[in-house]
């Protein structure tokens, strides 16, 4: 109890705004490809700055990087394969987004929140455990894991333009 005394005051606001936003996220919305992108960049900083705030006083912050980067971009390139959400589209006239409400950003919001706080939880009270090669390879390719599963979300949104534009009628 006493270690939750220590936890700074903005880290529980941190906590509830991103409940919000991510209950926002379960709801269809219809959205410019500007805010589509700008939730993914945001969280994939905030995963590639959290990697280098925790490895940057050890001698592995390259494999921590390397290991995120890797992470994030076959996740992000295997699952933006796929198909979009079913329901999603896109509306060349007002240039918008239709994206399906979904639960996915929420638990990724809160997986991200949850896997940072027990990463700064175990560098204070116990950094022998957290400071190791194992934990910056391990610890970054979850960080990189989270930004890809994000990511490869927005990559088959932003290919639905292209694949509604392939749609042409054949003429008879």
């Amino acid at each position: 109890m006493q270690t939750l005394q220590h936890i700074p005051v903005w880290v529980f606001g941190l906590l509830i705004g991103l409940i919000a936003l991510g209950l926002l996220q379960t709801r269809t919305r219809h959205i410019p490809k500007q805010r589509l992108l700008g939730i993914n960049i945001a969280l994939t900083v905030f995963t590639l700055v959290g990697v280098v705030q925790q490895w940057r006083p050890t001698p592995w912050l390259a494999l921590g990087l390397l290991s995120w980067a890797a992470s994030c971009a076959l996740v992000g390139w295997a699952l933006g394969q796929g198909p979009a959400p079913t329901g999603a589209s896109y509306n060349a006239d007002t240039r918008r987004y239709t994206v399906p409400g979904s639960w996915l950003p929420l638990a990724l919001f809160i997986a991200i929140f949850a896997c940072k706080f027990v990463v700064g939880m175990l560098t204070a009270t116990a950094p022998e455990h957290i400071h190791s090669l194992n934990a910056a390879i391990g610890i970054s390719a979850v960080y990189g894991l989270f930004s890809g599963v994000l990511n490869g979300r927005a990559l088959r949104l932003l290919k639905l333009p292209t694949r509604q534009n392939l749609r042409v009628p054949l003429s008879p």
